[in-house]
């Protein structure tokens, strides 16, 4: 008796962190969709990335798409604890998935680390990359990058430094759009969440995890400057990897800064991926997270908090603070925020176009994702699929009209 031979698997690897499901899972739900012919698993550690994934299945009606949890051996999940350094277990983590999924036809992945795949197990196993985020800080790991068969960029910007500064050969690189906005774009409902039950201006709080460039070291004098006046609500949303190094204690400790009416303070609920807080805010508070592109998608006020005194006018890496007005200290934070929202007239365009260069056309942009990795891969697709995708729900101007409102307070 023969033995059915089992279909072309492609490999999703979902190891990163919740916040990278949106830049990539529409992408795996459109190949199951426009390839049907293809096993599309997405492998994830994490109950929180497997919720998301398991939205974006059902959001995109990608019932074949398979999911697939992996954690890694219960030795290395003890050392990342003992040592607050969550990416220690990541070589155990990768070691198991290439033992449990031999032989896909390629593997894609939000992040840089998983090229270790290729000496773990899949030498021959064609590596692809698309990038989370749109930022300029340019982290070391983008090294890695030469390790990848194709890297998939949201927009001009990332081509341009993948070519310039790490000598990526430029055929190796396609531009897809920000596969995030086009996305949530079709399922989010319109109008945008109510924070607090007054109407003061909303400051949205987000600071970066890499201590060396992060203002979190000033986060609580950040909350007690604000928690001192009276114009301003703040919304504190860091980066979700700060969560990753907090005991209970630790995290318990910092929602109770949070004053109803005032202050809320978030570390670890979907709102911080999902834009809500991007959306509903009407001023940026930042430093180097790469979510100051996705605030914006509307051009608003936006401010930094110079913690780690960069020489930051002339760093490439710093491109972000000239879309909006640089604190040096939080004693300066509210003259800066006062001063960017009184100045913002002066700064809309310049944060259009820094959009546009960073993000590209993002209308459709899970779609063509999923047909990048499918012509490189030589896949034939259906031609009587649906559309996977469509052309992403709510354009710039309707935007536009929601910021208008909200800042009109500020």
């Amino acid at each position: 008796m023969s033995i059915p031979r089992r279909p072309a698997e492609v490999l999703f690897v979902f190891i990163g962190g919740a916040h990278q499901v949106f830049h990539l899972a529409p992408v795996a739900a459109a190949m199951t969709k426009l390839y049907p012919g293809l096993q599309v698993t997405c492998v994830y550690r994490g109950a929180e990335t497997g919720a998301l994934l398991e939205i974006v299945r059902e959001d995109m009606q990608a019932g074949a798409m398979r999911l697939a949890a992996v954690e890694p051996p219960r030795w290395s999940r003890l050392l990342a604890r003992l040592l607050r350094w969550p990416s220690v277990d990541k070589l155990p983590l990768l070691r198991r998935i290439a033992r449990l999924h031999p032989g896909p036809v390629a593997a894609v992945t939000p992040e840089r680390t998983s090229a270790w795949l290729r000496h773990l197990g899949m030498r021959h196993t064609p590596m692809i990359h698309f990038r989370h985020g749109a930022g300029d800080r340019a982290p070391g790991s983008e090294r890695r990058l030469k390790a990848f068969d194709l890297i998939v960029v949201p927009g001009r910007k990332d081509i341009e430094r993948a070519v310039t500064v790490h000598g990526i050969e430029r055929a190796r690189l396609r531009a897809t759009g920000y596969v995030k906005f086009d996305y949530l774009a079709r399922r989010r409902p319109r109008g945008v969440a109510r924070l607090f039950g007054n109407d003061r201006p909303v400051v949205l709080y987000n600071p970066h995890f890499d201590p060396a460039i992060s203002s979190w070291r000033d986060a609580r004098a950040v909350i007690d400057l604000f928690a001192r006046q009276q114009r301003y609500n703040l919304v504190v949303a860091p980066h979700l990897r700060i969560a990753e190094t907090l005991t209970p204690r630790e995290a318990e400790a910092w929602a109770s800064l949070s004053v109803p009416g005032r202050i809320l303070v978030d570390l670890d609920s979907p709102r911080l991926v999902d834009m809500t807080y991007a959306r509903a805010a009407g001023i940026y508070l930042g430093d180097m997270s790469s979510q100051l592109y996705e605030f914006l998608l509307t051009p608003r006020p936006a401010v930094f908090l110079n913690s780690h005194k960069a020489a930051w006018e002339n760093n490439p890496k710093y491109a972000g603070w000239k879309l909006g007005v640089v604190a040096g200290s939080v004693e300066e934070l509210l003259d800066a925020v006062d001063l960017a929202v009184a100045t913002h007239a002066n700064m809309a365009a310049a944060q259009e176009a820094a959009l546009v260069h960073a993000v590209g056309e993002w209308r459709g942009a899970s779609r063509r994702g999923a047909e990048i990795t499918g012509a490189f891969l030589g896949l034939e697709a259906d031609a009587e699929s649906t559309d996977a995708q469509g052309t992403g729900a709510q354009g710039t101007g309707g935007e536009r009209a929601e910021a208008k409102g909200r800042n009109a307070k500020a």
